[in-house]
């Protein structure tokens, strides 16, 4: 009797250190640009933190990262998906939907495993 793992002989464990992760990049700069706004001043530290939080209780498999600008102080807060589009005008009540978008886009981690979207 053939078991489970030898099945399919070829067919690797997708772990999180194989899996390409989703990069999310929030901008923090805290330098007011030339009409006075800023995304540091305006509430990113402070998304950027609780989308870390999230992405780890979540075990998503998503990079946030943070930059100290983008160039589009006007529209702050701000966020890039690497790859993708920028988000703008960001407050904390966008993280439930952002963290929502980005399993739905990356995955999960569940025992060094990589969980596909939908999982």
């Amino acid at each position: 009797m053939v078991g489970q793992s030898d099945a399919i002989p070829d067919q690797r464990r997708m772990t999180d250190e194989t899996a390409e992760r989703l990069r999310v990049v929030v901008c923090v700069n805290k330098m007011r640009g030339p009409r006075g706004k800023c995304c540091g001043l305006s509430g990113s530290p402070e998304i950027a933190a609780a989308l870390e939080s999230g992405v780890q209780t979540r075990q998503l498999n998503v990079d946030v990262e943070t930059i100290v600008c983008f160039g589009k102080c006007d529209d702050g807060p701000n966020l890039r998906i690497v790859g993708a589009e920028f988000r703008q005008h960001l407050t904390l009540e966008d993280v439930p939907s952002l963290l929502d978008e980005f399993e739905s886009r990356a995955g999960r981690i569940e025992n060094g495993a990589l969980l596909y979207p939908g999982a």
